[in-house]
């Protein structure tokens, strides 16, 4: 019998809602894998684990050392923080050590491979536990080559204002409203944590530009049968940074609709403040342009990140994007997704 999955999520000095999102989106999904968070500085403060995360997590650990995790029974280390550049903090080095000698497996969401670490995997050979690099690319990928259009598939692309700002959480909620509607749906994960959630995908950040269009396109062929797929979104289309795997995935996609994610209360590109992000009308038709040349596909809702405004505060924003777009916009963790639903119901379904 498989062992069940038992996760010990490294967050050490950067546990929060945006410091560590793939912790607080395992934690999320995954809660009932989640034997405890290794975070020292979090621990010492006596904290509950909710009071760091939004209001999730409760009853799960904080410790402060592997040593002490290690009475939680974990099977696995897992990275999670997923920082700009994606390399490992150089204090981290030694948790992983530790963690290797005790016999855990390590999972990473990282640019940085760390199974071609030398001393990493001389130690996991030893103890015979697996590195997962999650953004591993397989050997053979190739560029898109228009299978899509045929398929009788209908396909939702997350797309944004922002990075990091809840395209995974709305395309995960997305999908469960969709099947608890009664629909064939299928969340498609393109990044490292949803890839740790759903247990498949590609990380499209991490695929050589070439091929991402087709490395899409193959994610979406092989669930050809799916009556609805819900693709995870990556970056933004004017993002300075991370452009590239946006408009790829776009294109690979060849979405019959698409759900705009926004926050709000953000105005600046997160990480480059120097750029604004444009007005939510503007940003969204030049999404619909940009696909336009090869499907004609518009924005059909709005996914919401109200993280952090007071109920009211949500409500008015999420009033006033509706009266400015014309289109339903809803938080689908403060207001529930069946706004969302409906949008796609009646665009496409």
């Amino acid at each position: 019998m498989k062992t069940k999955r038992r996760m010990m999520i490294l967050t050490e000095g950067r546990l929060g809602i945006f410091s560590s999102k793939t912790a607080v989106s395992l934690i999320r999904y995954r809660s009932g894998e989640t034997a405890c968070v290794l975070d020292s500085r979090a621990a010492a403060t006596g904290k509950g684990l909710e009071e760091f995360i939004g209001g999730i997590g409760r009853g799960i650990p904080i410790v402060k050392s592997v040593r002490e995790g290690l009475r939680c029974r974990p099977t696995q280390l897992l990275i999670g923080i997923a920082p700009v550049g994606g390399q490992l903090p150089a204090a981290w080095r030694r948790i992983i050590m530790e963690a290797l000698a005790a016999g855990l497996e390590i999972v990473s969401g990282l640019h940085q491979m760390l199974g071609e670490d030398q001393q990493f995997a001389a130690l996991a050979r030893k103890k015979k536990v697996r590195i997962w690099d999650v953004r591993q690319m397989p050997e053979h990928l190739d560029v898109a080559h228009d299978r899509l259009r045929s398929l009788r598939q209908r396909r939702i692309a997350l797309v944004g204002s922002d990075c990091n700002l809840g395209k995974m959480i709305t395309a995960l909620e997305l999908d469960r409203g969709l099947r608890e509607a009664g629909y064939d749906s299928e969340f498609i994960a393109t990044g490292q944590t949803g890839i740790m959630i759903a247990g498949s995908g590609l990380a499209l950040d991490h695929v050589i530009s070439d091929f991402v269009n087709g490395a899409m396109e193959q994610l979406c062929w092989e669930r050809r049968r799916r009556q609805v797929v819900v693709i995870e979104g990556q970056g933004s289309v004017f993002h300075p940074a991370y452009s590239g795997v946006t408009v790829g995935m776009l294109h690979g996609a060849m979405p019959h609709a698409i759900v705009y994610q926004h926050a709000p209360w953000r105005k600046r590109i997160h990480h480059y403040e120097q750029f604004k992000i444009p007005p939510l009308r503007q940003g969204i038709q030049l999404v619909e342009d940009l696909i336009r040349p090869l499907q004609r596909t518009k924005v059909v809702a709005i996914g919401l990140n109200t993280v952090g405004q007071k109920d009211s505060e949500a409500m008015r924003a999420m009033k006033r994007i509706e009266d400015e777009t014309g289109l339903p916009a809803a938080d689908p963790i403060r207001h529930g997704v069946e706004k969302l639903v409906r949008a796609v119901e009646k665009s496409v379904l």
